[in-house]
């Protein structure tokens, strides 16, 4: 009995390490910025506080109009990307008074639909050194 629980326990074991160590790096490019005024802002957002809360953000100047932002020990998952671009450094995003974004700004994913969603925006971070690239 004890020879055949002794192999289950030490797979099992592997099988939890493994399950801890699955966290990696996510370097996201924003690109196509059309002015280097201001600062690039990048959130990561899951899907219970999507758009409400980031679970980590950054902000980045740009070089080239290209800014990039890195996520370390981030749990592999899925994931909403936000970026935008804080043009008058006032750190907000402007909003026009029907709610709609005045500064430039990109989720991550398809985009097809017209309103910012979850299923659209939503992206598999899964992969050590990931990288992903938005366009402003």
């Amino acid at each position: 009995m004890i020879m055949k629980t002794l192999p289950l326990l030490a797979l099992n074991l592997c099988f939890t390490v493994l399950s801890f160590a699955q966290q990696g790096t996510l370097e996201v490019n924003v690109k196509k910025i059309n002015t280097l005024d201001g600062i690039i802002y990048v959130a990561v957002y899951t899907e219970d506080n999507f758009l409400m809360q980031p679970i980590l953000s950054s902000n980045t100047k740009m070089l080239d109009k290209t800014a990039t932002a890195i996520f370390k020990n981030l749990d592999f998952g899925t994931y909403a990307i936000a970026a935008y671009q804080d043009v008058n450094a006032n750190d907000k995003l402007d909003r026009d008074e029907y709610g709609r974004p005045t500064e430039p700004w990109v989720l991550s994913g398809s985009q097809a639909s017209m309103m910012p969603n979850w299923i659209d925006s939503k992206i598999e971070f899964k992969s050590e050194g990931q990288k992903m690239d938005l366009e402003l």
